[in-house]
């Protein structure tokens, strides 16, 4: 396995042109995500497991970056239009899903450092430009929250919010990857604490929605970008570890938390997958591709991360075993996870997928 099937399956996403994401249509703002899941892949898990590799390794790289590049012209093609503030910035809760663009410049960012160290001050560049963004974000979420709380635009909230916390902590991992200077040191430790302000704020408003949440919209409204609320704190954990200006007390509570939430949340899902798999048919239960699925793989490579780092000698026995469980079986668990989400964009992007809708809306209209 190693870097042959990533870079294969990258190769391919460059030549399919039938895909959604080259067809001409809208480009979803959430499709970052594709590029932090198989960053996050890259720069974690990968390195754990050693298979000679056929395919040069460029190639991954590259072709990661010709999507991320791909992604960036496609929305300054709609602001140029005159299109972007309508389709990206004036919902007040899918508006947060540009966070993924910083996220997804910030790990392509490290997935490049790692092997191309030489090119430092070219992704130095790029950083300091993605903190550009993220000014602008801050400043979007921050009038998303507004709209959010005066409106009591409660029931769209979904995990999706969480991408405040995740964009603000992955700038914190690239610039502490790249440099080590005091001054840094304190930058960190406040950017920390304001992702974990944004976090707080996040879940508050996922509890006021959950509170009316019912049982019987599980099926349908349950969203996938949920599995945020428990990646945004992993992502959380692993900025501190870069940083190191959090405590390892404060640390440690945050993979708790992390910890609790990924087990009732993914528990959640396969509670989920179980009730779907009894209303719907295989394919209509499990078999539909959609890009905020990423986000799973996502919040799987970086909960995986933040328990392969963090130091758990000092506390009691059962959690090195939980601890040594995650590391163990993580690696098998993110492959599989990846190779089925890659299977569902690819049978959603052949050609014959669109001339099979084509034929079932036109069943319907008769």
């Amino acid at each position: 396995m190693h870097r042959v099937i990533f870079a294969l399956f990258l190769f391919f996403v460059l030549l399919i042109v039938k895909s959604p994401m080259f067809r001409g249509n809208r480009i979803d703002a959430s499709y970052g995500a594709m590029v932090m899941a198989i960053g996050i892949f890259l720069i974690g898990v990968a390195p754990q497991f050693d298979i000679p590799f056929v395919i040069p390794a460029y190639l991954v790289d590259f072709s990661l970056f010709f999507i991320w590049l791909f992604l960036i012209l496609s929305f300054m093609r709609a602001a140029f239009k005159g299109v972007f503030r309508k389709r990206y910035l004036t919902h007040p809760v899918q508006s947060f899903a540009v966070g993924t663009w910083v996220a997804a410049t910030s790990i392509l960012c490290l997935v490049l450092y790692h092997q191309y160290s030489f090119f430092k001050n070219s992704i130095f560049i790029v950083a300091l430009l993605n903190t550009g963004l993220w000014v602008f974000y801050l400043f979007l979420c921050i009038k998303s929250y507004k709209v959010i709380f005066s409106a009591k635009y409660y029931e769209r909230v979904n995990g999706i919010i969480f991408l405040s916390t995740v964009s603000t902590q992955s700038l914190i991992i690239v610039f502490n990857t790249l440099f080590d200077h005091p001054i840094l040191h304190h930058i960190s430790q406040a950017a920390v604490f304001v992702g974990l302000t944004l976090y707080f704020i996040n879940f508050a408003l996922m509890m006021i929605r959950l509170r009316s949440f019912q049982q019987h919209q599980l099926l349908d409204e349950w969203k996938n970008t949920n599995c945020i609320v428990h990646g945004a704190m992993s992502i959380t954990g692993i900025a501190s570890i870069t940083s190191g200006t959090i405590p390892t007390n404060i640390t440690f509570l945050m993979w708790i938390w992390a910890a609790a939430l990924f087990v009732i949340i993914e528990g959640i899902e396969l509670w989920r997958l179980a009730a779907r798999l009894n209303e719907y048919t295989l394919n209509e239960a499990i078999g539909r591709y959609h890009v905020s699925q990423w986000a799973r793989n996502f919040t799987f490579g970086t909960f995986y991360v933040f328990t392969l780092n963090i130091d758990l000698s000092g506390y009691h026995s059962v959690l090195l075993h939980i601890q040594h469980i995650v590391i163990e079986s993580g690696v098998p668990v993110l492959i599989s996870l990846l190779l089925i989400e890659t299977f569902l964009f690819f049978k959603d992007a052949l050609p014959w997928q669109e001339s099979r809708q084509h034929v079932i809306q036109k069943r319907r209209a008769s």
